[in-house]
Parts: C-alpha cells; sequence; structure tokens
C-alpha cells in the first residue's frame, strides 16, 4: 500500500483547508480570472471529450466540433479555437504550453496566448494523449497509429496494431499501455510496442496507473481490469452501461466515468457509484496530482492535491472537491448557469479516507 492510502486524517484536514483558501484567493485574483483570453462562442454545447490542466486554475476542456473551454478559477469559458475538427484529448505542462490532439490527424499547440496547428505525421484520427512534459509525449489513434514526441517533434513509432487505440497512459519508467477496441492492448516496455493477447471482446476506452504495476483499464459494457504485475484480471464493477475514462493518484483512490449516472470511485476495497450520482454522461477526468516523498520501493508515491473535474455532455463539467462535495460548475442540471449545487456526500466507511465521498 502507498503513503497515499494510510495518510493521517489530519493531512487531509489540512490539504481540504488549503484547497479551500486557493478557492478564495482566486476568486480575488485577476490571474484567476480569463482577462484578456480570446473567445469563440459556440453555436451549440458540445460534448467534452478530454480535460487537462497544469494548475487548479489553469485548465482547458476540448470536444466536439473544435471545442475549447478555459478555466482560470472563476468560470468555464469557450477559448478561440483553429478549428473545427473534433478534439479528443488535451495535457497542459504550463502557462505557455498545452497539447491537443483530436480528428484527422490534427495536432494543436498552446503558446500562452492561442491554440495552432503543428505538423503531424498522420491523417488518422488521434484519440488519446500523454505526457511527462512537452519533450516526452505518446498519442495514440486509429488504425493503431502510435505518434511520440522526445522534443524535436512528433513521429511514427512502429506499432503491432491495427485496430483503433483509444486510450494511453505511461509511468516514469517509461512502460506504457495503449487499449483499444475489441480489447486490443499494446504494451511498451525498453522503447518497444509490443501487442499482448486479448483478455477481453469489449472495447477498452481508457488505461491508467500511478506506478509500475499498479494499472487499470475501463471500457464498455461497465469492464473494470486491474493489472499489479501478474496479468490483467477483472474486477467488480457496479455497472453495465459503458465507462469512458479512468484516473486517479493510487490504487486506492481511483475514478471511472461513462454514461448517465456513472461516477464511479474506487478505494482499494471495491468500486461504488458516488452518491448523489450525476445526469450527465461523463467522458473526461482530470486532477492536480502531487508527488509525495518516495517509499523505500514501487517507485514515487502521489497524492491528490486539489479537486477532480468531470467533462461530459453539453459542455457540463463537474468537479468532487477536497470537502466531499459535489459541485455541477457548467451545463445541464442543477447548478448550471445560473445556481450550482453543492451536495456534500455521506460519511465514507471506508477505513483510508474519511474525505472521501459516500456510495448508496
Amino acid at each position: 500500500m502507498s503513503p497515499h492510502a494510510t495518510l493521517n486524517p489530519a493531512v487531509r484536514r489540512a490539504l481540504a483547508a488549503t484547497a479551500v483558501l486557493l478557492l478564495a484567493a482566486c476568486a480575488l485574483l485577476t490571474a484567476c480570472d480569463d482577462g484578456g483570453d480570446p473567445v469563440q462562442p459556440q453555436p451549440t454545447p458540445g460534448t467534452i471529450h478530454g480535460i487537462g490542466g497544469w494548475t487548479e486554475f489553469d485548465q482547458f476542456a476540448v470536444g466536439e466540433a473544435g471545442m475549447i473551454l478555459r478555466y482560470r478559477g472563476v468560470d468555464w469559458k469557450p477559448f478561440t479555437s483553429p478549428t473545427n475538427k473534433e478534439l479528443y484529448d488535451v495535457l497542459g505542462f504550463g502557462p505557455s504550453s498545452a497539447v491537443v490532439v483530436g480528428e484527422g490527424g490534427i495536432i494543436l499547440e498552446f503558446n500562452g496566448s492561442a491554440f495552432t496547428p503543428v505538423a503531424s505525421p498522420t491523417t488518422q484520427t488521434l484519440r488519446s494523449l500523454y505526457g511527462f512534459s512537452a519533450a516526452n509525449m505518446i498519442a495514440v489513434g486509429d488504425g493503431g497509429v502510435i505518434l511520440e514526441n522526445d522534443g524535436s517533434g512528433w513521429s511514427m513509432a512502429a506499432s503491432p496494431a491495427a485496430a483503433r487505440l483509444r486510450g494511453v497512459w505511461a509511468v516514469s519508467t517509461g512502460e506504457a499501455y495503449a487499449v483499444g477496441d475489441s480489447g486490443e492492448i499494446l504494451h511498451r516496455t525498453a522503447g518497444v510496442w509490443v501487442r499482448e493477447s486479448a483478455f477481453t471482446a469489449a472495447t477498452l476506452r481508457a488505461v491508467w496507473a500511478d506506478k509500475p504495476r499498479d494499472w487499470f483499464a475501463v471500457g464498455d459494457g461497465g469492464e473494470i481490469w486491474q493489472n499489479r504485475g501478474a496479468g490483467w484480471f477483472s474486477m467488480a464493477s457496479p455497472r453495465t452501461d459503458d465507462l469512458y475514462d479512468v484516473f486517479g493518484s493510487d490504487s486506492a483512490y481511483v475514478f471511472a466515468v461513462g454514461e448517465a449516472d456513472s461516477i464511479l470511485f474506487y478505494d482499494q476495497i471495491r468500486w461504488q457509484p458516488l452518491f448523489p450520482l450525476p445526469v450527465q454522461r461523463f467522458e473526461a477526468i482530470w486532477a492536480t496530482i502531487c508527488a509525495l516523498p518516495p517509499p523505500a520501493t514501487d517507485g514515487p508515491a502521489t497524492l491528490h492535491c486539489s479537486n477532480t473535474y468531470f467533462g461530459g455532455v453539453e459542455e457540463s463539467v463537474a468537479r468532487f472537491t477536497l470537502l466531499g462535495t459535489y459541485e455541477i460548475m457548467s451545463g445541464p442540471g442543477p447548478g448550471s448557469a445560473s445556481a450550482r449545487s453543492r451536495e456534500p456526500f455521506p460519511a465514507h466507511g471506508a477505513r483510508n479516507a474519511p474525505l472521501l465521498p459516500g456510495a448508496r
């Protein structure tokens, strides 16, 4: 078990208090506002496919028909997009560094003021993006395409797959997994991608890990899989609808999202739906992750040190806070536009996290 799973309750209370102070300070600082950002009105609310940023108070969401939204601590607002193509994922590395991928192999880079297209070696749609920095990125997509960027530009990597790849993740050792249609799963070690035997016929839509030997994958039919170093095994799932994304800070603090009513939480004991359940379909999850001093084994530990954000249909963005509340920030539903909903979760029964969400 990593250090996060046994954090003293006082530490969690301190983190929550810090989050409150940061939110309060942000509301007063112009740096947290969107002053000067180029705004492009969206004709109709679109579906958010990807969400990411570099701090709690500077995030982007991307999606349908070239949609880009930006959050700077106040509200999610449309941001000028140079394309009307579908955008599927976004990474943020700093105030003047973000990358977006999408339809037809499009790659956009943010320079601090605007997104502009950059050279792409493929016309295949890119559906997922991961990177430790702008000089260490992977993108995957249709036709089994894999792109890598070591800081000198994007190039094609040798891929053993032909199926559509929908999710990719890597850990600090350089190990990576990519997942896709019909249970397609690729594994990268020592810089080489190999195709592993499929353990399911279902489409896998996302993969995530916080460290080696601690991988999760989710997909259609509510399937959830874990790999702890000895192969993939199925986890009991409370849902049968499709799951689109999975994200956490360690194996005791993991979220998965999907069709209506599906935000699931895993506490190293079981997967369970959050309460109250959302009515939107969510496709993306993001939170700021902070490093902890490394334990003696198993690589560096991590910790959720911000609120967790969920993006989905009709520009829906919801937030689960470190205080244990659920808030709809934008889109349809209670709290959108004029009156936000801040619903507290009941006390959680798990041993490791008094501030975590409750279950039905």
